[in-house]
């Protein structure tokens, strides 16, 4: 879901952003402050006219790795939501389209679902899934549980004889994908770049930004340090971007749309009333959750 903003917008994305590196800019901008008295002796002991040349293209292929690698998880998981979101249309439409009476309990159902794998694949309590999941009338049952409800409730209807056994292929169909879906999404949360090439990027980018400075600040003091300062901060903010990107379902408000996807399969399997199906954010956010 992608947005185009204006000059103000962009401001306070920025604004959004900074709120998790401040951190990270702190302790940059310590640093470089501390080494200022002492960078006539660092810059000739570390030599950054020397090494500058050779970590910067590193340091560009490993931020382009990184960034190469993060993407194509994040546009993954958005692939699997949206996924999501037709397995659920289809699993509408195949109940219509059996003329199944007691399809309600199943549609609530399916709602439901979308909500707890929000839920659990952000990792934590999240104060906007569990208000839907109260609206729905939610037990605490995982996404495996309601997979499993579903898949028995479809048993259960074709040994009544309310749908025959292509109908019953045909909602199986829907829900074997729902599941490969969701196992999908599992497999983006449980799996993570490893923690040494992440330690690595960051160390690499840091040590990058300094040498950075070091150079800057003793080829044109005063205001070398400042323009030095400044990249040494872009470089990090880009590094984290890839790290943010990395992971697509935390933190809560850099992450997927989980929630207005949520609310758009609420809203096409029950009601635009229902609680629910509200969406969590309004047309005019910068930044959809």
């Amino acid at each position: 879901m992608l947005r185009q903003v204006g000059p103000l917008g962009s401001f306070k994305v920025a604004a959004y952003l900074l709120r998790h590196l401040w951190l990270d800019l702190l302790l940059a901008g310590a640093l470089c402050a501390a080494s200022v008295p002492l960078n006539p002796l660092l810059a000739k002991k570390f030599a950054p006219e020397v090494l500058l040349p050779i970590w910067g293209i590193a340091v560009s292929v490993f931020i382009g790795f990184r960034h190469g690698q993060a993407y194509e998880r994040w546009w993954e998981a958005r692939k699997l939501w949206g996924a999501l979101l037709n397995h659920s249309r289809s699993w509408r439409d195949q109940l219509s389209a059996l003329m199944v009476d007691s399809a309600t309990p199943l549609l609530q159902q399916q709602a439901m679902l979308l909500w707890v794998i929000n839920l659990e694949l952000r990792g934590r309590s999240h104060p906007v899934a569990r208000r839907a999941l109260a609206a729905l009338d939610w037990n605490g049952s995982s996404a495996d549980a309601l997979l499993q409800s579903q898949a028995q409730a479809v048993a259960d209807l074709y040994r009544s004889g309310a749908i025959d056994s292509w109908g019953r292929l045909q909602l199986m169909d829907v829900h074997a994908r729902t599941v490969d879906a969701l196992g999908g999404l599992e497999r983006i949360r449980n799996h993570p770049l490893p923690a040494p090439y992440d330690v690595f990027v960051r160390v690499a980018v840091w040590s990058f930004g300094y040498l950075l400075f070091l150079r800057m600040d003793a080829l044109y003091a005063p205001y070398g340090g400042w323009v030095g300062w400044v990249v040494m901060l872009l470089f990090i903010a880009v590094e984290r971007l890839g790290a943010f990107i990395e992971t697509p379902f935390s933190p809560a408000d850099l992450a997927l749309p989980m929630n207005r996807i949520s609310a758009a399969v609420s809203r096409l399997l029950l009601s635009s009333e229902h609680p629910a199906a509200q969406t969590p954010d309004s047309e005019r956010a910068l930044i959809w959750t």
